[in-house]
């Protein structure tokens, strides 16, 4: 098109207007794009929800948004598989397979995304395999790397497939791709709360789904306890559950929201919000009762109403309770409520050489949103955030709704590069993603070979950008692997 859109996350911190901007109908037309630009750059975007610079490019933007086909099948055994298009929601792609009492094997917070946008990040719920790890089969256009022609390629097995089940948009244009379905399943969520991160974990048997909240100013942990369930057929007990999802849209995805926008962006008060935390969140969590819904009414969350800002921190199993006591006492010196961590925090800073650095951070940003903590079983893809050896995987979120971003940019900036040195966390793709190379060839140790099948189906670097060249280490002579 003669004159590409602006195109804007849902974040709103990247903003780029591509030369040229393409919505195919066709693989066809995928394939013609290819041709195209095969001495250009190419990038895909699906519905914008990520906050790195995956989604930018200055040359050509193709948007799969049209590619939304589902397809089902059932195998010799009784198992369904369906294959879904690159540009399918995943709101939709779980009502689809509900008329079938069908769903995915895992379910991220977040339902708006297109299911070829989740799996090129490593999109994960709770409790659980992140999605990607699921993914039978990828079928994509990308360059042949012995003619350099565009063609079409299935990829079932290998380290291709666990390359392109986090692929960071570097394989190619995904086309759509393929799962087993589960049959749809029920969850039971009851609220607690405890004050130490041991007693949280130690109901992680009987509830593997759950998720829980490091309360800001409070310091304490708000849980949600999940676990399997049978569903409950009593029209009351129907009304009552309505009623909850009701009320639970109003006080927490609306409400909750309004007041934390209230406090930080229009009354720009720190005490304030730490009252609000200490005194009011408490208080709105409904304890002692059981919830019982589908995988999709309790395992989701509606996320599109207030455009936040969000950092992932990923911590494996053993440093959990270690990073958590030390991502607490950062946010008080940032807070200001205190000018000098523990003498344990203080200890491990020592070791990395960042306690100056903290000290220049005390006072300068005051965290209201509360941190959702989320366990992640490992999975045998190449480079997502819960890959290896580790038993698992638990992730910190921090979201911030103050404008400008600025101050929150400093505490995360510090948070990455803390945890990274001292207990191993990685950093989620789709979110802010302060570090470079040096910090992706630590974490992940088949980088190398990642980089190596993003080669084989992209000899020429189309589908690479600026963010990309430099995790991967593709702007260095010894980065480019087969060239």
């Amino acid at each position: 098109m003669s004159h590409p859109p602006e195109i804007v996350n849902f974040g709103a911190n990247i903003r780029f207007r591509p030369k040229q901007y393409y919505e195919p109908r066709t693989e066809d037309e995928v394939l013609d794009i290819l041709r195209r630009h095969a001495r250009d750059k190419i990038r895909v975007v699906a519905a914008l929800h990520s906050w790195s610079d995956l989604l930018q490019s200055d040359d050509a933007v193709v948007c799969l948004k049209r590619f939304t086909h589902i397809e089902t099948r059932v195998d010799d055994e009784g198992h369904t598989h369906a294959t879904v298009g690159a540009g399918c929601r995943i709101k939709f792609l779980l009502k689809e397979l509900g008329k079938q009492n069908l769903t995915l094997p895992a379910i991220g917070l977040i339902t708006e995304q297109m299911i070829a946008g989740a799996i090129a990040t490593g999109t994960h719920g709770s409790g659980n395999h992140s999605i990607s790890h699921h993914v039978e089969e990828v079928r994509l256009a990308a360059y042949n790397h012995e003619t350099g022609e565009p063609e079409i390629f299935t990829i079932s097995e290998g380290d291709d497939l666990r390359a392109a089940r986090c692929h960071l948009g570097c394989m190619g244009v995904i086309l759509s791709v393929s799962f087993r379905c589960v049959p749809q399943y029920y969850v039971g969520e009851i609220n607690a709360k405890y004050e130490t991160i041991e007693e949280v974990l130690a109901h992680e048997e009987e509830s593997p789904l759950q998720h829980f909240f490091l309360q800001p100013h409070r310091w304490g942990f708000t849980v949600q306890h999940r676990s399997l369930a049978q569903p409950l057929t009593d029209p009351m007990y129907r009304l009552d559950m309505r009623l909850y999802f009701i009320g639970f849209f109003i006080t927490f995805d609306v409400g909750l929201h309004l007041a934390f926008k209230l406090l930080v962006s229009v009354l720009r008060s720190r005490s304030l919000t730490r009252l609000f935390h200490r005194h009011v969140v408490p208080f709105l969590l409904l304890e002692d009762k059981t919830y019982i819904g589908r995988s999709d009414q309790i395992l989701t969350w509606e996320h599109e109403l207030f455009r936040h800002f969000e950092i992932e921190l990923f911590v494996p199993k053993e440093h959990l309770p270690e990073a958590a006591e030390f991502i607490t006492e950062v946010l008080k010196v940032c807070d200001g409520a205190t000018r000098e961590p523990s003498e344990k925090v203080a200890a491990l800073l020592d070791r990395i050489d960042m306690r100056d650095r903290l000290a220049s951070l005390h006072g300068v940003f005051t965290h209201h949103y509360p941190i959702c903590i989320r366990r992640i079983l490992r999975d045998d893809t190449l480079i997502s955030m819960a890959t290896g050896d580790d038993e698992c995987w638990y992730s910190f979120s921090f979201i911030t709704l103050s404008r400008p971003r600025e101050n929150f940019k400093q505490m995360a900036d510090f948070l990455a590069e803390s945890t990274t040195r001292l207990f191993r966390a990685r950093l989620h793709w789709g979110k802010y993603f302060p570090l470079g190379h040096d910090h992706a060839r630590t974490a992940y140790p088949r980088l190398d070979d990642f980089t190596t099948i993003c080669r084989k189906y992209d000899p020429l670097g189309v589908f690479q950008n600026a963010f990309t060249e430099e995790i991967l280490g593709l702007n260095t002579a010894e980065g480019h692997p087969g060239s």
